[in-house]
């Protein structure tokens, strides 16, 4: 029988790759869609969000620089929106 309290842990490796894929995707919003290569400039925005101090990462660190990230970006857009440039 399994047990229903049993947590679900996700790795860093996963949330890593999770986290830049969700990065990349809100960029290619941010640039009006148009197609490049955004992986790289996701993952510079990762580093440089997860705190330096840290010897190991793990997924909670990950999610939390995402979230800073693509919080900062959604504010880009309404900004831009908003047309109080």
């Amino acid at each position: 029988m399994e047990d229903k309290n049993k947590r679900f842990e996700i790795k860093p490796e996963e949330a890593l790759v999770d986290g830049l894929a969700f990065i990349s995707q809100k960029l290619c919003g941010f640039i009006d869609g148009k197609r490049s290569n955004v992986m790289p400039i996701s993952e510079l925005l990762l580093r440089l969000a997860i705190p330096n101090h840290k010897a190991e990462v793990n997924s909670e660190d990950i999610f939390i620089a995402v979230e800073q990230i693509t919080a900062l970006l959604d504010s880009m857009t309404e900004r831009r929106r908003s047309g109080l440039n």
